[in-house]
């Protein structure tokens, strides 16, 4: 299967289960306070086997095909989300597993990674979404304190304000990902789930959000 067979078939599951949702009148809150009209929860997936395994599948694909990520030797979740994506990829490709925690815990050991972590590990680091990059942050300084060396952030969804990377330190941190905006903005037309108005309105506030490349659905 193509990469652009498992964007699209990833953002069918994702509109059919209701992980991209949108509002075009009442908005959705974010966790930062702000007012949204589309709201994206990728954790609904892991209520679903039969979905699950075909994106995990995708995944797995995906990090294989990748000739940068050959020699990986660690897969770790960030809380909360990622940890049971990365449970699920770490067990179909027979890697060690950690989570991160988002703060350390304040008493033991002090720890912020769970497991076992070694000097110079080839981590993946997996999350449900990316949008900015900024809450992935604190899970990268987290495995630079550590000396891991971070080969890329897989996420099942990836908004596209950062589109292949992010800077962290000086370095470009790869993001792979099976589906962006524009995979999910060709399904509802195709669809026709959303009238051209509201299609519109929807690409031009994904645009305010720092969304690339939608200039072909205006």
């Amino acid at each position: 299967m193509t990469n652009d067979l498992i964007s699209r078939k990833t953002a069918q599951i994702l509109i059919e289960k209701k992980c991209v949702e949108f509002s075009l009148k009442k908005k959705f809150k974010l966790t930062s306070g702000k007012l949204s009209m589309v709201y994206c929860d990728c954790r609904k997936i892991i209520s679903y086997p039969k979905e699950r395994n075909i994106l995990i599948n995708f995944a797995v694909r995906k990090i294989r095909d990748d000739k940068s990520l050959k020699d990986l030797s660690n897969i770790s979740g960030g809380e909360s989300a990622g940890i049971p994506f990365g449970s699920f990829i770490a067990q179909k490709i027979k890697l060690p597993l950690c989570y991160i925690r988002k703060k350390k815990k304040g008493f033991g050991k002090n720890s912020q990674i769970e497991g076992i972590m070694n000097n110079r590990d080839k981590v993946l680091l997996v999350e449900d979404l990316i949008t900015d990059g900024g809450s992935k942050i604190n899970f990268l300084n987290a495995l630079s304190q550590v000396k891991a060396e971070v080969r890329g952030i897989f996420v099942i969804f990836n908004y596209g304000v950062n589109e292949d990377y992010i800077n962290f330190k000086g370095k470009k941190i790869k993001i792979i990902s099976l589906a962006s905006w524009q995979d999910i903005i060709k399904i509802l037309i195709e669809k026709k789930e959303l009238k051209d108005k509201n299609i519109s309105k929807l690409v031009n506030f994904l645009k305010s959000m720092g969304v690339k490349n939608l200039k072909s659905f205006l």
